[in-house]
């Protein structure tokens, strides 16, 4: 990543004086990245645009040109202004890009280092932080050609404003709408913004696992993955390298540099055994299962055997063991639901698991399992440090990270 310019003077926050450098690609999406160069330009940036061939198709150069206030490119093999090379140029003009819309073509030729016109070859000889807001159909977007190139492109260091839900121009409605300008915004700002956790390596768990009593039944719980998920996303956001685990989950994974999944408590316990010695930070938000059967059955258990008595064993404590293997510096995040006595039981869960911090998750009709929102309490040492009401699980995301940078500090200053 490039050495940071210079800013202009005069503006307030970090899009000022800054140079941003958008790729608009062939989807329908493309028209709100005229109201994207807008704020840019309100914020302080200046803007440059260039558009694939697909663009054009959708909006014409002319409206980025009036709203940027500069040409906008679209020809690889057009000369600047003065000579030389013009993705070069370009490339070494910008402080930070954004792809907005980014199609699953671009993602795919992105993710393979393919430079086949001005955009892609311009993206290849990028030094500046990039930034993809993707925009396509929700079967496009879980399909798993598009997650391995994201997961690829994630792991090279490629930020991400993920879609959001709603009504999508082929009629139907899901995941895939890119995100809003305001978002897409916010989140550039975040990216040339000093990280809270820049460098810092953080390991996440998430989801539920799936304890198996025969071929087709399984014991299990009702985590859908969405708390887990949100703390990935604003780890990355503040800057971190982020590896997540998850077992099933029932919304799409994030866009971080590494992505493990898994399905039973046994192969995340692997999982985040290999992975936790080379982490500074692990947020252990799977809801991983109490028990498993003592014996799985090799066959469908039938119905005709009459009651069905399944013994039960204690799975091994995750979050125990990999506490127990903390190193000086490292810190581990616990995280508990409870239905009952829920302080009382979240402080002596933070004492037995040796955790730096502890988050409580209420129950409740909007807080907990399967929804979008939450409420949480943060526990550390012997005191509550902190709890929300009911929030969606971003906020309540950006407010436990916010607890685990004020706790590496402490850490750093005993």
């Amino acid at each position: 990543m490039q050495t940071r310019r210079r800013r202009s003077k005069g503006g307030n926050g970090p899009l000022a004086g800054a140079r941003i450098l958008l790729f608009v690609t062939g989807g329908i999406a493309a028209y709100k990245s005229a109201s994207l160069v807008r704020l840019l330009r309100r914020a302080g940036a200046s803007v440059r645009v260039v558009m694939t061939a697909g663009a054009v198709r959708f909006v014409q150069p002319l409206t980025f040109d009036v709203l940027s206030e500069h040409p906008v490119c679209t020809d690889v093999f057009e000369s600047p202004d003065g000579g030389g090379v013009r993705h070069i140029e370009l490339a070494n003009w910008a402080d930070a890009a954004v792809v907005a819309p980014a199609t699953a073509d671009l993602l795919a030729k992105a993710a393979a280092g393919i430079a086949d016109d001005l955009a892609t070859t311009t993206i290849l000889a990028l030094r500046a932080p990039l930034l993809i807001a993707p925009s396509m159909n929700e079967a496009m977007w879980v399909s798993a050609p598009v997650r391995r190139n994201v997961e690829r492109l994630a792991a090279d260091g490629r930020r991400f404003v993920e879609p959001g839900t709603g009504h999508l121009a082929c009629g139907e409605a899901g995941a895939g709408r890119m995100a809003e300008p305001e978002e897409i915004v916010r989140a550039l700002g975040v990216l040339l913004a000093p990280g809270d956790l820049d460098g810092v390596r953080v390991l996440v768990s998430a989801g539920r696992t799936e304890e198996e009593i025969d071929p087709v039944r399984y014991l299990s719980n009702r985590s859908s993955g969405r708390m887990g998920f949100a703390l990935a996303r604003e780890a990355a956001g503040r800057g971190a390298r982020v590896t997540l685990v998850h077992g099933p989950v029932d919304v799409p994974a994030p866009a971080v540099n590494r992505v493990t999944a898994v399905r039973s408590a046994a192969e995340m316990k692997r999982a985040l055994g290999r992975a936790f010695p080379r982490c500074d930070v692990l947020l252990m938000a799977a809801a991983v299962a109490d028990f498993t059967p003592a014996r799985r059955a090799g066959n469908k258990i039938k119905r005709e055997n009459g009651q069905l008595a399944v013994d039960l064993v204690p799975v091994p404590d995750i979050l125990a063991s990999l506490a127990e293997r903390k190193k000086p510096g490292q810190l581990v995040v616990g995280f508990a639901l409870e239905t009952e006595d829920a302080e009382r039981n979240a402080r002596r869960k933070l004492a037995d698991k040796k955790c730096d911090l502890l988050v409580l998750n209420r129950v409740g009709e909007k807080t907990g399992f399967g929804v979008d929102t939450n409420a949480v309490a943060v526990f550390g040492g012997q005191r509550k440090l902190f709890e929300t009401p009911v929030v969606s699980k971003d906020e309540a995301a950006a407010r436990i990270i916010d607890a685990v940078v004020g706790a590496r500090a402490r850490k750093g200053r005993s």
